[in-house]
Order: C-alpha cells, then sequence, then structure tokens
C-alpha cells in the first residue's frame, strides 16, 4: 500500500482554513535526512521540472534547490590540539668514558640475572646527574653545569629538603587515571565468589594488612597497595601506593603456613600459589622521556664543542622514550579453573568476567595488557622479552540445551548431547585457531574429588568427575585451546611464551523443569590480540625519523641506599637492596633506579616484573653548527627536542676538586661564532602535540544548487536512486502525470490552490517523492514558497 500525506495553502490570509492547514503542512514536510545524506552533508533529492513548463516552475524549482543548499551541512568532530614544552637551561657534557655500575639480585640463572643499574638514579644521585639544583656541579655559586641526563615526566617531580627538580612536567604525557570503585578498597585481589561450583578464595599478597600473610616478608606498606593501580585524582603520582616486586597471589590454603618465617622469606605453600612480581614503586603507570647530549664522538677524537645525541647506548641512549609502571592482571593458575596453568598465559577468569582492566598508552597507541615477560635456556641463551595485549572475556554458567549453539568472541559451541547419569557431555568446538571443528566429550567437574593443584576444587570445581565412571583425571576439562610462540636460534625452535585463545570448563548436567536436558559452561576468549617483542638496533621497531630499538625491561626500582660524601661536591650511593626487605623505618635513604628483571630459567613464564615498554635511540644524531638552533624530531615523530643553544661553551677550568670527576669536568668546547661568550652549557627545550579533546561541529557542504534540477525527461524513473521533488501539475510535468495515471497521486490538480503531495516509493525502487503544484503557475509558486519557509 502507498503512503500519501498531501499539505496545502490556501488562498486568501484572512481564512481561518489557511492557518489551519499551514500547520498540518508543517507536520508533513519531510525532514533534513529526506533532502540531504546526514552521513556526507550532500544532497539526496533531485527537483525535477517539466520540459516544456513555464518560466514561474523553473524559478520555484530554484527557490526550493536554494533551500536545499542552505541545508547541505554535516556534523564532524575535530581535536583541538594541545601543546606542551620543558626547558632545560643548562645542560652538560654526558660522560660516556667511564664504566657503569651494576649490581645483581635475585639471581634465578646463574648467566641471567637481575641487573641493576645503580649508576642511573631517578633523584639525582652519581654520575645520572638529574637535578637543576642538587649536586654535583663545578662552582655551584657561579651556577655552572646543572643537568646530564634530561627526564620529562607527566608532572614535575621534586626531591629532598630543598625541593630540587628531578624531573620537568610534560601535560601531553600520558598517565594512567582510570579509578574503578574496586581499586582502593583491594577488590580485585581479595575475591572469595559464592558459587554452586566451590567456595574456594585468593587474594594477591603484597599488603601490610593486620593478619595478613605479607606482614611475613615484608616491613610497613600502606594498606592495600596491591589492590591499587591509581586514584584518578586527575593528578599523576609519584608515591600513591608502594608494591614489593616479591608479591604473590595466595589461593587457599590446605594446611596453615609458617608462623614466622624470616624477613624476605616467601611462605608459599604447594597448592596454586604463584609469583606475581610487579613494579616496586609507587608512581602511576605513564610516559616518559629522557634524553642525553654529550661531545664523545669517538676515542681520541678532538673535542667540538658542539653535541650530539649518541646512539645504541642501551638505558643511556641519546633519546629514550618508555612507557613504565605497567600494572597487569593477575593470570589463571587453577583459582579459579582448574586445570589451567600460569605459565599458559590466561588472565585471571573473575578478572575477565569482571572486565577489570586498565589500558596503557605507548608511542600514541592503547594497549590492553594482558602479561610479559622474558624467555632464557641455558642454551641457546636468551631469547627475548615479550609484552602480549588483547581484550579477555569471560562468562560464567552459561546454561546450554541439547542441540544448541553458542557463539562467543569468535567461538562457536554446540552441545550435541548429554549422559546426565555418568554428567558428560558431547560438545563440538570451532573457532578462528581450528583447522576443523573438534568434537570431544567432556567430563564435568566434581564436587568432591580434587587433586591438590585446586585447593577446594578452585572456585568453580576440580579433577576427576563426579560420575558413576570416573576417570579421574581431566578428560577435557577445561577444554583449552592456545597458541605457542616460538623463536629460532641454531636452526631450532624454542618455545618463547603461551597464550589462551579459548576456554571451556564444563560444570555439571541436569534436567529441565520441562525434561530437557541442559549443561553449564564457564567460557573464556579473547579479541583484538597481539605481541610485541624486544628488538635490537640490526632489527629496529622505529624507522622514521631514525632507528629505535625496543626494549622490554623493569622501570624504575625502588631501593635502599646508604649515602656517603667522596668529595664536598659529589655523593656516592650503595644500593642495599629492595626497599622493602632492607632497612628498619620509613626515613632510610632510598633512591629509585632502573633494573633489568631476570627471566624464568629454561621455562616460559609471564612476570609482572616486567612493567615498561622502552625505545631507545639507534642511530647517532650529530648536531651541526648552525649557530642558531636545531631540531631534533623523536619516534615516528611523537616529540621533538630543539637545541636553542648548540654549542657546550668553555666553563670547567678550575680543576682542583673533582678527582675522579676530572674526564667528565675537564672539557673545553668551542665557542660558537653567534655567541663567543657562550660558558653556560646547552639549553634545549623538549615540546609535545596531542590531540587533545574533541569537539563536534557543523559544517556547511558547498553545492550548486543549479546541479540539484533537472528537467522530466532526463530523469530516468526505473533507474533513479535519489528522492524527486516534481515541480508542476500533470499538464507540464511528466513525472507527475505517470504518477495520476496509475492512480499513485489523488490530488486533483485542476482544481488545486497549491499545495504538495509527499508518497512514498511510488515506483518500488526504493525513492520517494514529492509532488509541489497547483491548478496554475502562480499556485505552484505559492506552494514552493510556503515549502522554502518551512525548510529554512
Amino acid at each position: 500500500m502507498k503512503l500519501r500525506t498531501i499539505g496545502a495553502v490556501l488562498a486568501g490570509a484572512a481564512m481561518i482554513g489557511a492557518t489551519v492547514a499551514g500547520a498540518a503542512a508543517a507536520a508533513t514536510v519531510p525532514g533534513k535526512a529526506w533532502f540531504i545524506d546526514p552521513a556526507t552533508g550532500t544532497p539526496n533529492v533531485t527537483i525535477v521540472v517539466g520540459a516544456q513548463a513555464n518560466a514561474s516552475d523553473v524559478v520555484s524549482a530554484s527557490l526550493i534547490a536554494a533551500a536545499v543548499g542552505n541545508m547541505a551541512t554535516v556534523e564532524q568532530t575535530a581535536s583541538v590540539p594541545t601543546t606542551a614544552s620543558a626547558t632545560w637551561d643548562k645542560i652538560g657534557d654526558y660522560n660516556y668514558t667511564y664504566v657503569p655500575t651494576t649490581t645483581t639480585y635475585n639471581a634465578t640463572c646463574a648467566d641471567r640475572p637481575a641487573t641493576w643499574y645503580t649508576d642511573y638514579g631517578l633523584l639525582s644521585t652519581r654520575y645520572w646527574e638529574t637535578s637543576e639544583d642538587d649536586y654535583p656541579s663545578e662552582n655551584a655559586a657561579a651556577g655552572g653545569y646543572r643537568t646530564y641526563v634530561q627526564i620529562a615526566t607527566p608532572s614535575e617531580i621534586r626531591h629532598g629538603t630543598g625541593g630540587a627538580q628531578v624531573t620537568k612536567g610534560l601535560s601531553t604525557l600520558w598517565f594512567s587515571n582510570s579509578a574503578k570503585d574496586w581499586d582502593a578498597n583491594d577488590r580485585i585481589y581479595k575475591l572469595a565468589p559464592q558459587s554452586g561450583a566451590g567456595t574456594g578464595s585468593y587474594w594477591l599478597v603484597n599488603n601490610a594488612v593486620t593478619g595478613s600473610p605479607t606482614a611475613l616478608i615484608t616491613r610497613t606498606l600502606p594498606n592495600y597497595a596491591g589492590g591499587s593501580y591509581d586514584d584518578g585524582d586527575g593528578q599523576w603520582d609519584l608515591d600513591y601506593a608502594f608494591y614489593t616486586t616479591l608479591a604473590w597471589v595466595n589461593v587457599t590454603d590446605p594446611a596453615p603456613r609458617p608462623a614466622a618465617p624470616t624477613v624476605g622469606q616467601y611462605s608459599k605453600t604447594v597448592d596454586c600459589d604463584y609469583d606475581f612480581g610487579g613494579t616496586g614503586t609507587g608512581m602511576e603507570a605513564h610516559e616518559e622521556i629522557q634524553f642525553i647530549l654529550t661531545s664523545d664522538d669517538c676515542a681520541g677524537c678532538a673535542a667540538t664543542g658542539l653535541p650530539l645525541f649518541k646512539g645504541d647506548k642501551g638505558v643511556v641512549s641519546g633519546i629514550v622514550y618508555r612507557t613504565t609502571e605497567i600494572r597487569y592482571p593477575l593470570l589463571e593458575n587453577g583459582q579459579n579453573i582448574c586445570g589451567i596453568q600460569k605459565c599458559w598465559g590466561m588472565v585471571d577468569f573473575e578478572t575477565a568476567r569482571t572486565g577489570r582492566f586498565t589500558p596503557i598508552k605507548f608511542l600514541g597507541k592503547m594497549y590492553q595488557p594482558m602479561f610479559a615477560g622474558a624467555t632464557w635456556y641455558e642454551t641457546p641463551g636468551y631469547l627475548g622479552a615479550y609484552f602480549m595485549y588483547g581484550k579477555p572475556y569471560a562468562e560464567k554458567e552459561k546454561i546450554m540445551k541439547v542441540g544448541d549453539v553458542y557463539n562467543y568472541h569468535g567461538w562457536t559451541v554446540t552441545l550435541n548431547d548429554v549422559n546426565i547419569y555418568e554428567n558428560k557431555a558431547y560438545i563440538t568446538v570451532a573457532g578462528p585457531t581450528l583447522t576443523a571443528p573438534f568434537n570431544f566429550i567432556m567430563v564435568m567437574d566434581s564436587l568432591g574429588d580434587c587433586g591438590p593443584c585446586c585447593p577446594d576444587c578452585a572456585i568453580y570445581g576440580g579433577k576427576g568427575a563426579f560420575t558413576s565412571n570416573p576417570t579421574r583425571r581431566n578428560e577435557y576439562d577445561p577444554y583449552v585451546n592456545y597458541t605457542t610462540v616460538t623463536k629460532t636460534k641454531d636452526d631450532y625452535a624454542y618455545n618463547f611464551f603461551r597464550y589462551v585463545n579459548f576456554m571451556l570448563d564444563g560444570i555439571k548436567t541436569f534436567v529441565g523443569a520441562d525434561g530437557t536436558y541442559l549443561a553449564e559452561f564457564n567460557l573464556y576468549a579473547i579479541e583484538d590480540f597481539g605481541y610485541l617483542e624486544d628488538k635490537g638496533c640490526c632489527d629496529p621497531f622505529v624507522t622514521t625519523p631514525n632507528d629505535y630499538g625496543l626494549a622490554i625491561t623493569g622501570g624504575w626500582r625502588k631501593v635502599t641506599t646508604v649515602m656517603e660524601e667522596t668529595t664536598p661536591l659529589k655523593k656516592a650511593a650503595t644500593v642495599v637492596g629492595p626497599w622493602e626487605l632492607n632497612g628498619t623505618s620509613a626515613t632510610d635513604p632510598f633512591e629509585y633506579i632502573q633494573w633489568m628483571p631476570a627471566p624464568v630459567c629454561n621455562a616460559y613464564c609471564p612476570d609482572a616484573n616486567f612493567d615498561t615498554l622502552e625505545l631507545r635511540l639507534c642511530d647517532t644524531i650529530k648536531v651541526p653548527d648552525c649557530e642558531t638552533s636545531y631540531t631534533v624530531n623523536g619516534p615516528e615523530n611523537y616529540f621533538k627536542i630543539e637545541l636553542l643553544d648548540v654549542d657546550f661553551g668553555t666553563y670547567n677550568t678550575d680543576l682542583t676538586m673533582f678527582d675522579e670527576y676530572l674526564t667528565r669536568e675537564v672539557y673545553v668546547g668551542k665557542y660558537t661564532k653567534a655567541a663567543p661568550n657562550d660558558k653556560d652549557g646547552l639549553r634545549a627545550r623538549l615540546s609535545m602535540t596531542t590531540a587533545g579533546q574533541t569537539i563536534k561541529y557543523t559544517a556547511n557542504v558547498k553545492i550548486d544548487p543549479v546541479e540539484l534540477i533537472k528537467l522530466d525527461i532526463e530523469v530516468n524513473t526505473a533507474t533513479n536512486k535519489k528522492n524527486l521533488v516534481l515541480v508542476g501539475g500533470p499538464v507540464y510535468n511528466s513525472i507527475v502525470k505517470d504518477l495520476v495515471d496509475m492512480g499513485a497521486s489523488t490530488v486533483d490538480w485542476a482544481t488545486s490552490r497549491g499545495e504538495w503531495e509527499w508518497i512514498a516509493d511510488p515506483m518500488a525502487k526504493g525513492y520517494d517523492v514529492l509532488i509541489v503544484a497547483g491548478a496554475n503557475r502562480e499556485e505552484t509558486r505559492m506552494a514552493a514558497e510556503d515549502l522554502v519557509r518551512m525548510l529554512n
């Protein structure tokens, strides 16, 4: 049935009927989307006049075309760029000639221990001087060289009684600021779900709450340190909470744990407890930029006084960009789904089910971390580190009846049959990593018999089967599909790491009220996943505008130190060890230093201590003597460093007080032609522009209204795709005549005082028709003018 809407314009403004008709007409004018495509802002109509029409009809068509042209707008979005910058006024020549000091800690592999770079202190000690106002300085009274490593963080860091500025604040750098209702309340890592399949509980052991196991391995830690990622206060915090790298996930113990282990001693039992690790600092996850300038180009070369960014120098490369203090979710190790091992790389089922994740930003792209780690074998040695990201999903207690097909994030589960007497189900699983659908019989969880790796049968049941024919083993319960990533070295493929693509855990079978056989399952799947692996300068991760390698490593690490004065202007720090295991009070000296965690030995397994993605400059960038300034763009032009003073200058001539600092302080530079009195070190500005706030606005689309008008003989109604506005009655417009002849138009146009008729899809071709006409040219013109007023 054809839908027809008629609007009329009656002659004579004094007539009561004119007002009533006008109001009715306003309600029946097609909406803007009828005339203009809302997605593109381009016209969605053609205005048609008869080939033999009089000039007045052409004018009427032109008025309508102009009104449609004024409607040609589209909603667009734009980002308001935000730019921030930080400037270092006095930069000294970094000394690459000394041998960095390192120490090792908790060496689980003789050849691959954790390495602590004790020279590289964030709070400006020893060679890694980062503070503008602290020592060492060759002449503090004269305001000499101040910084040798320049660091930018989301907001500045000040340290010490004098408030020395250690890092500059760069507000465009990202930091994690997504507080959840579970964060400060420790809900994510103190979970005791109630389920018909079990009553297990588990939590992350890394806080000093009275009565918690953490008190046995640490001294004083703030409450709920493990449950807090960030506080969502809109500010980047250095010390919101403190973590311990000795954290573990505790699952309900089958026996009491030791009463009084020594400080630092793990008190894990042999159930599903596993090492979690994690950063030892209280920084919220964030982006960070470091840069170092030197004149040391080659051994024996005469100093030129001009700076360069040295490449391929690891943690002291000329430019380093990093996202650090990454927090990872717990992994599944049988605390929820019996039979899953932590090293398989499946995110904790309850974490995935509730969606408790915090993404990170790395080089302008958002990632959702799943896990990270590194793999080492005695032969062939270090395989490298990896960072896995993706979106895990989990659904608990999904009930299916025999014959049901359930699609779950790219995977299909078909319940073919159920044996309620032996608690078994016959299942078919199909998915993106299977070459063909897989059929199997699943023995559901036991609520009684359970293996030792799943205390209290975990939360959702355990090994064996509650069946008259028990197998006493996992018989595809759970069903797990995983991918093992390998790396080839010396012509042999070694397991690098593993991740779970899909998991189906059978809970029970039962009979419904109507006699239908049913089965209950837990499901897990991941989407939008991938991984990064570390890359050296021979295979750089970034190649624009310079080469950068990717290191997946540890971030800042808080350690207890012993400070000693070796000269009037030099402090040295001896690292005692991780802050949570050393010292006796909160006032003990401490420092933030860089470290490389130890990988798992002769196996693969994630480790939350690998909490940093770090891009390191590979190419040495030499700064020419351009006398004024020089700009160096960072990786993928994400930020830029402007050297506003391109000469270190000459200043260090007093050599009487520098003993082992001589190699650095004796440097004599070259005056630039433009600044012969330059003697205060380099000056540099770091700047960064981000997209900023997104706004919506209405943009005009330029069109020529004349191009909207066509003659009736130019329009093929059989192939037309646009809505038609037909101007003039059946005498002069042949398309209107066709509509009258076919009964689609029912207006008596010969007596009409001027009106329009809106007909929905009269040709059954997917477009509508709006007829604007009257008994003569004056009535047609009146109808067109009234339509234009309503469109405007």
